[in-house]
């Protein structure tokens, strides 16, 4: 599986201070076991219904604000099946604009027990929930459409945290890591956002046998009738086998929701978050464990959202994402989030060290003053423009990178 691209919306990394991010990694050590103990997907109970377009009131264990505004949630309520279709837009129109304004994954489904109406899922950050509702009920203004609520189906409403934080690879299974202070040659497999990517060790010793794998697993899991399908109930952190377009691949379940029978999983080899029907997801035979996991999920160090600008918008993303996607660097360790997920410094397999984190922070800049521009006409920035620095880049690691997708004929 080549460049895997993950479905899962994160919110921009900022590096904590180096005195910070010591300490965090001695205190991980000691919190080890009660890591592992921890529940990454986390119910609470909620008792009282919504009729309002928010749901900052939701009980929660977390007293952080921070904390409880990117906690992942799922949250169902019921919609009448007559409005479904100015709900969906014409060809989704609306539903697109709802995922693109928000971040949010919104599906809608039938109702297993009423036909009548049918289920909305949104599954997202909090604080993006909370915004695609209020655009649903912006839609549908409660004295026009009163039927229209916000009552959760359940009373508990599934949370989570992301899975480095809550869900640790099984000790008696090797992941791969980067050494502390040693430049290591990478090839960036997967980019969840700006600064948070996903890179394989193409020098290690393991590395060559990760294509003989996967030809094994895909011929292994071709017929699925045949496989075992993963045991109820299932339980986040275990290994299985993920279908793909591309194949059949280790992977590693962060979050299940057993309402829809869906997982959100990790992929262990190439990187990047999936949420998938969880009987597609099979039984891993022991023996394809004989290599250590491939993928090390890492953060870009410096590189933070433009000015004025909490995230990473989809354009900078998508940008980030066609420029060292599939792309060879050296990368170096700069310190730890508190997380424990290393900060990396990327720099040219060969040729001048010039540091490439600089390269894309100002592809992210240019990119945010195109948008300034083109809503204020008057405004007028002497910065090079966003495809002229994309070139620029392109060309500089297409010239050093033998293994770079993006590589023309003269490299």
């Amino acid at each position: 599986m080549k460049n895997q691209n993950s479905s899962s919306k994160s919110s921009a990394i900022i590096k904590p201070s180096s005195s910070a991010s010591i300490k965090q990694k001695t205190k991980m050590t000691d919190n080890e076991n009660k890591q592992q103990q921890q529940s990454p997907q986390q119910q609470q109970s909620f008792e009282e219904d919504i009729n309002s377009p928010s749901i900052s009131n939701l009980p929660i264990e977390s007293n952080d604000k921070e904390t409880k505004e990117h906690e992942i949630i799922i949250y169902e309520f019921h919609f009448p099946i007559d409005l479904c279709g100015r709900l969906i837009g014409r060809q989704g129109v609306h539903v697109d604009y709802i995922r693109q304004m928000t971040q949010v994954d919104l599906v809608v489904r039938d109702d297993a027990v009423s036909y009548e109406k049918q289920v909305v899922a949104l599954h997202g950050r909090r604080v993006d929930i909370e915004r695609a509702i209020e655009l649903i009920a912006k839609r549908f203004p409660p004295e026009r459409y009163p039927q229209v609520v916000f009552k959760p189906i359940n009373k508990k409403i599934i949370l989570r945290q992301r899975a480095p934080e809550c869900i640790p690879i099984p000790s008696a299974v090797a992941q791969l890591s980067l050494p502390d202070g040693i430049p290591t040659e990478v090839l960036v497999t997967s980019v969840v956002s700006c600064n948070h990517i996903f890179v394989q060790q193409i020098l290690h010793p393991s590395y060559p046998e990760l294509t003989r794998l996967d030809n094994s697993m895909s011929v292994f899991y071709h017929h699925t009738e045949m496989t075992p399908v993963l045991p109820r109930p299932i339980q986040p952190g275990v290994i299985c086998a993920a279908p793909t377009q591309a194949g059949w691949f280790r992977a590693l379940i962060t979050v299940y929701n057993s309402n829809d029978d869906m997982a959100m999983i990790k992929f262990l080899d190439y990187g990047g978050y999936l949420y998938i029907p969880a009987s597609s997801l099979r039984v891993l035979r022991q023996d394809f464990m004989i290599i250590p996991f491939q993928a090390v999920e890492v953060y870009l160090d410096n590189v933070v959202p433009a000015d004025n600008q909490e995230d990473f918008t989809p354009e900078s993303i998508e940008l980030v994402k066609t420029t060292i996607l599939g792309s060879c660097f050296k990368a170096i360790v700069t310190g730890y989030h508190y997380d424990n997920t290393p900060f990396i410094q990327l720099t040219k397999r060969y040729g001048n060290s010039r540091p490439v984190n600089g390269d894309i922070q100002k592809i992210i800049n240019s990119q945010q003053q195109q948008i300034l521009m083109s809503n204020d006409p008057t405004l007028t920035v002497n910065t090079p423009t966003t495809s002229l620095l994309t070139n620029q880049f392109e060309q500089s690691v297409s010239d050093v990178s033998t293994m770079s997708s993006n590589s023309n004929s003269n490299s």
